[in-house]
């Protein structure tokens, strides 16, 4: 293979390659039990709500038959590999309660904690190796989806699908040990085949799953090719027919590559607390102090006369359009509900995705106003957040701003808050003491040992 110092393809990889578990810092390691821990909450979560999505997904895998080799959640049998990963996935983002980061501005453990495990289970890995594994996939997908951005969404693309499929490949490829030519090779199948529009954000939202599903089937397909041997094109990210000319066409090369090594980027990544588009949580996030403010002072949301809520101009294209939902899918795409549900309610929860006719909720909304305040968004400096203004009959107004909102930077998650969303998340399939249970087998992972699939009563 011949590339040379412009190839980053070629750097990411040799990157990968000499990455080791004794190179990690134990925060770093810790931070990595944490989002395995949050990727078994969302799919839960992702399983209990896409039910229909699911359901005809499944039966077409079921159809298909094929080797056992790895496990579905929640399901006795045994899978492809690829199969597998491509189900998890599919549960993972299902309820938009899954891990992402803002540079990137996509989701990651869905596909990549989907397709690894999946290798793991049917390879017998050691937890030594699959995290190393996990953290390749959120460096690749975080710094080239990151350094294209926004041009990639404004071409409309979801990185989640077109991104996550290179950092499946790379993931697989570093679990299964290949050298730097094999990581090179799958990571270039990987781009051949990637897809995934945003359109998923305007309507049938309930199909945005599929581009995380096919990323994670992508990057084990691809990983198993390079293993046998396959060869694949040259300069996959740089040339002028490959990745980044057709998905961005700008490449902040300082987002690709500095720091490279030293900056782990799942660090930089956030966990979620609403079922819900990220666009929204800032919304949420201020909507619940409000009400925390106003209750304690004696009113109620019926004596709310207007709402004002302004968010970055990113926020209302892809969640300030759909005021009305009429599916659990678009009310997780909608500022308007969110909002309405969170001053009513003081949370919005999975119940929340339930829409029925409710008078409070669309007097709200009727009286609810987005605009823009693009100070409200700086990629670079972390900030992506909302302004929320209520006033009420009397005169009376309350307004917070909350710049980054809760799981994102200094106000993460913790593993209290991770144990609260498991049980929120499982709490029609497991009992408390279940759900507590996966979270500390996630905490208590033990790096010597071989990958076993985590233990959750089948249903």
């Amino acid at each position: 293979m011949q590339s040379n110092g412009n190839d980053s393809c070629r750097i990411l990889c040799e990157y990968a390659k000499q990455l080791s578990y004794k190179d990690l810092p134990d925060n770093v390691i810790e931070h990595t039990k944490m989002f395995i821990a949050d990727y078994y909450a969302a799919s839960i979560a992702g399983y209990r709500i896409n039910t229909e999505f699911n359901r005809i997904v499944l039966d077409i895998i079921k159809e298909e038959g094929g080797t056992r080799q790895a496990s579905i959640l929640l399901d006795k049998r045994k899978y492809p590999s690829s199969q597998a990963a491509f189900i998890n996935a599919l549960y993972a983002h299902g309820a938009d309660m899954d891990d992402g980061n803002k540079k990137s501005a996509g989701h990651i453990g869905a596909h990549v904690i989907s397709s690894v495990f999946a290798l793991a289970e049917y390879e017998k890995s050691r937890w030594s190796d699959i995290i190393p594994a996990i953290i390749v996939g959120y460096d690749f997908f975080n710094r080239i989806a990151g350094a294209s951005q926004p041009s990639l969404y404004n071409k409309g693309f979801h990185s989640t699908g077109v991104a996550g499929s290179l950092a499946c490949a790379a993931a697989c490829a570093k679990l299964l040990n290949l050298d730097a030519d094999g990581i090179y090779n799958s990571v270039s199948i990987a781009a051949v085949q990637s897809s995934g529009l945003i359109i998923i954000d305007e309507s049938a939202q309930h199909c945005k799953p599929i581009n995380a599903a096919n990323a994670a089937k992508i990057g084990v397909i691809s990983a198993l090719m390079a293993e046998k041997g396959l060869d694949a094109p040259v300069y996959p990210l740089e040339s002028p027919k490959g990745w980044f000319n057709a998905y961005a066409g700008e490449v902040n090369r300082h987002v690709l590559l500095d720091n490279l090594g030293k900056v782990f980027t799942i660090e930089e990544s956030y966990l979620k607390l609403y079922p819900s588009c990220r666009h929204t949580h800032a919304c949420i996030d201020a909507a619940r102090s409000i009400r925390e403010e106003f209750v304690c002072l004696g009113y109620t949301c019926c004596d709310i006369a207007e709402v004002h809520i302004e968010v970055y101009p990113n926020a209302i294209r892809s969640a300030g359009r759909i005021s009305h939902p009429k599916t659990s899918g678009e009310a997780k795409f909608s500022i308007h509900y969110a909002v309405a549900k969170a001053l009513l309610n003081g949370n919005f929860t999975l119940d929340d995705l339930k829409i029925e006719v409710n008078k409070d909720v669309e007097q709200i909304i009727n009286r609810t106003v987005i605009t823009v305040d693009e100070s409200l968004e700086n990629r670079m400096s972390g900030i992506r957040g909302a302004r929320v203004r209520v006033v009420f009959k009397d005169g009376t107004i309350k307004e917070d701003t909350v710049p980054v909102p809760k799981g994102e930077g200094d106000n993460s998650l913790d593993w209290k808050d991770l144990e609260d969303k498991m049980i929120s998340c499982s709490s029609s399939i497991l009992s408390i003491e279940e759900a507590k249970d996966i979270i500390r087998q996630c905490r208590e992972i033990d790096v010597d040992k071989t990958y076993e699939h985590i233990k959750i009563k089948q249903i």
